[in-house]
C-alpha cells in the first residue's frame, strides 16, 4: 500500500472516529464565521458542496440553515453516518476529494476548510472542486502555510524522521503517541514502526505550488487571504479571534500560519 492510500485508509477508519468529538471543542470560532461570510457574499444561494464535511458542524449546518442546497463527502462512512443522523437536509455520500461523483458545472460553489492538510494530492483535488463548479462559480480551501515557521519546522523534522530510522524511533512524539494508544483507543497521529511505510498526519503546502498551478489555469481568477490570529502570530494562546486579511498573491507570506484562497471560474 502506497503512503497515499494508507493516508485515507487511517483518515477512514481511524480518526474519523475521534473528530467529530474534537471539532466540537472547538465551537464556531471567528475564523469560521469570516470563512462562511467571505463565500456567501459572493455565492448568496444555489447549490454548494462541502469537501471532506466531517460530522456537518459548522459550515454545512450554517449554510443549510441560511437556505443553501447542501452536499457533502467524506472518505469516512462514520461520519457520512452522522450527517444523514443529525442534518437530513444534507445531500451527503461517501467519496474521496481526489474522485468527486459528481457531472461537470454542477454546484455554485464548493468549499473545503480546515481539512486540506489531510489530503494526499491537493493539486488534484483542487482539479476536482473546479470541474463540478459552474462558471463563475466559487471554490474555496485553506492550507497550513508550509513558509511559516512553525510548520516549516515541522516539515524539517518529518523529512528527518523519513530519512533517518533511528531519529523516527526516539522521537518524543512517537512515544507520546505511543502511550496514547496504550491508554486509550485514540490516536492523533498514524504510528508505522516500519522502515519505509512512514506516513506524515498533516502536510503543510507550499503556497508556489498552488500559484504556480492556478498560473496554469486560464479559467481560473483568485484572491488570497491570510489567517491573522490577531494578538499573537505565534501561536502561543489559541484563544485569540482569528480573522481574515486579504493580502496579495506574491512572496512567500511567512506571518501567515494559515492561507484561504478564494478561486472562480471566468
Amino acid at each position: 500500500m502506497n503512503d497515499s492510500n494508507r493516508r485515507k485508509k487511517f483518515m477512514r477508519d481511524r480518526y474519523s472516529k475521534t473528530w467529530s468529538k474534537k471539532r466540537k471543542k472547538y465551537g464556531v470560532e471567528q475564523y469560521d464565521k469570516d470563512l462562511i461570510h467571505e463565500l456567501s457574499r459572493t455565492q448568496n444561494d444555489g447549490k454548494i458542496l462541502e469537501v471532506a464535511i466531517g460530522d456537518g458542524f459548522p459550515y454545512a449546518h450554517i449554510f443549510d440553515k441560511m437556505g443553501y442546497e447542501v452536499f457533502g463527502i467524506d472518505i469516512s462512512p462514520n461520519l457520512v453516518n452522522l450527517v444523514k443522523k443529525e442534518l437530513p437536509n444534507i445531500k451527503v455520500q461517501i467519496g474521496d476529494a481526489e474522485d468527486l461523483k459528481f457531472p461537470e458545472s454542477f454546484f455554485d460553489g464548493v468549499y473545503c476548510f480546515r481539512s486540506s492538510w489531510y489530503f494526499p494530492n491537493l493539486t488534484k483535488s483542487i482539479d476536482e472542486m473546479l470541474r463540478v463548479v459552474k462558471k463563475h462559480g466559487v471554490v474555496m480551501f485553506d492550507i497550513q502555510n508550509m513558509n511559516h515557521p512553525i510548520h516549516h519546522k515541522s516539515v524539517i523534522n518529518q523529512e528527518k524522521e523519513r530519512n533517518d530510522p533511528l531519529i523516527k524511533i526516539i522521537m518524543v512524539r512517537y512515544v507520546k503517541n505511543f502511550i496514547k494508544t496504550i491508554l486509550r483507543p485514540i490516536i492523533y497521529y498514524p504510528l508505522d514502526w516500519s522502515l519505509n511505510r512512514h506516513v506524515i498526519f498533516e502536510i503543510a503546502t507550499d503556497p508556489q505550488v498552488i500559484k504556480s498551478y492556478l498560473k496554469r489555469r486560464d479559467d481560473v481568477k483568485y484572491h488570497l487571504y491570510g489567517v491573522v490570529w490577531s494578538k499573537n502570530p505565534d501561536h502561543q494562546n489559541w484563544n485569540d479571534p482569528i480573522t481574515l486579511k486579504k493580502i496579495d498573491e506574491t512572496g512567500e507570506h511567512k506571518e501567515f500560519d494559515r492561507l484561504v484562497y478564494k478561486l472562480q471560474i471566468v
